[in-house]
């Protein structure tokens, strides 16, 4: 009966180690999916990591409404001994001028503009310059989405974002 008591609880204590390590595994796999969801990339001492998965379709929006739209979180970090001054750009997947013309973007929901408005730089359009100092981190919100009268025939291309940054130590 003693040895019986025992046995029970021994079983007890293993099936509860075994759910426990099967959630840690199961929380294990989500993390290492979520982290390859993220791009990081270093390039001359700054540290740029992008989160863009939420930001998949573009959907017509008033510039008032566009605070409302979960954008691409855009974090860099500067690991230099001096301030790097830096562009923020966007580089579209498409080159129609009816579409660039109906994307609107926004930075930090406070620049926003059409893309085929803004400055042109390698390859992409300058959303917006930054100063950073050295050791800090500054996070953008990059938001995308097509103006009200956009006719459906544009937006059924769904254009996809690549984001570079370019700097310029100072």
């Amino acid at each position: 009966m003693v040895v019986s008591d025992q046995l029970k609880k021994q079983i007890i204590i293993e099936v509860l180690a075994l759910l426990f390590l099967i959630g840690v595994i199961v929380y294990a796999w989500f993390a290492i999916h979520k982290s390859n969801q993220t791009n990081v990339t270093s390039q001359e001492g700054m540290v740029i990591v992008i989160d863009d998965e939420k930001m998949k379709t573009f959907e017509k929006h008033s510039d008032g409404e566009s605070k409302d739209i979960v954008g691409a979180k855009y974090t860099v970090t500067n690991n230099n001994k001096e301030s790097v001054e830096y562009d923020l750009i966007v580089v579209p997947d498409v080159n129609e001028d009816t579409t660039l013309d109906s994307i609107r973007v926004s930075v930090d929901d406070l620049y926003i503009s059409s893309l085929s408005e803004l400055p042109r730089k390698d390859g992409g359009y300058v959303i917006s310059s930054y100063t950073l100092k050295p050791g800090y981190t500054k996070i953008h919100l990059i938001k995308a989405w097509y103006k009200l009268n956009t006719p459906d025939s544009v937006i059924k291309n769904q254009p996809s974002f690549k984001y570079r940054l370019v700097t310029k130590k100072g």
